[in-house]
């Protein structure tokens, strides 16, 4: 059993969870109406935190209430898609730059002094095998400790993408993206991301899908080591193209 270090949630936090990862894998149809009654049967879990969940989901644009029946979900399209994905990355590339600049140094403490490479007889700072300058981790242990936390996420949702678990796949992969936007712009970053994220779907057979997420969920490792190593125009590259998973998933429109 997987040891989770998150805080214990209420049943409505868990009961949204599930029905968000329900919503982002496909699982929910869209031309369907759900009744709270129905999902909290499906799931389990008693009424209120489902409807209390559906209610909040509603909040957030991902479905929509329909009078005296239940719950729909808000149509996705491709453009949607598209736009979706823009404003994601828009938001994850100064991210990831911003933990690269302090992996690889260049932000610090405040209060302290730049190394004189004349006044201590050296030619420059030397470099560890991660590539940032020897020291750059004593002085950021915070970001050592963020960048397990994300090695621990795309390891998770590795094993998930490998097992062919969707649900498990879809909720460590929120998590990693959640703490990437976090550690890298904070809070409020993470949160505008995440609303995104859960306006997306997966259209493709489930097949086809568990090709891609296999594919993505690897790409995550390769994130934190670029992130380590202070490559910022290779992370860039990679998270941009980890986020376009959702048009991956899409299938190509007809244009004729």
């Amino acid at each position: 059993m997987e040891t989770d270090r998150r805080p214990v949630t209420s049943l409505r936090e868990q009961a949204l969870g599930i029905i968000r990862d329900a919503i982002t894998a496909g699982e929910l149809d869209e031309e369907r109406i759900y009744s709270a009654a129905g999902l909290a049967k499906q799931l389990g879990m008693s009424l209120s935190p489902v409807r209390e969940a559906m209610m909040s989901l509603v909040t957030e644009g991902t479905v929509e209430a329909v009078p005296n029946r239940g719950f729909r979900l808000v149509p996705v399209t491709w453009s949607d898609l598209e736009e979706i994905t823009r404003v994601r990355v828009l938001l994850a590339v100064p991210a990831v730059r911003q933990l690269c600049d302090r992996a690889a140094g260049h932000v610090g403490s405040e209060s302290a002094e730049p190394a004189d490479p004349v006044a201590d007889g050296s030619s420059g700072a030397s470099e560890g095998a991660s590539g940032a300058p020897d020291g750059a981790e004593a002085a950021d242990e915070p970001l050592r400790i963020q960048l397990e936390q994300l090695r621990e996420h795309a390891a998770a949702t590795a094993i998930a993408a490998e097992a062919g678990d969707a649900t498990g796949f879809f909720t460590h992969d929120r998590r990693f993206h959640e703490a990437l936007l976090e550690y890298g712009l904070g809070r409020r970053a993470a949160d505008i991301s995440l609303r995104l994220r859960d306006q997306s779907r997966v259209f493709r057979p489930q097949g086809a899908v568990d090709e891609v997420n296999t594919t993505s969920a690897r790409e995550l490792s390769a994130i934190v080591d670029l992130i380590e190593q202070g490559r910022a125009d290779e992370v860039t590259e990679l998270v941009t193209r980890n986020l376009y998973f959702f048009k991956r998933t899409a299938p190509v429109p007809d244009e004729s």
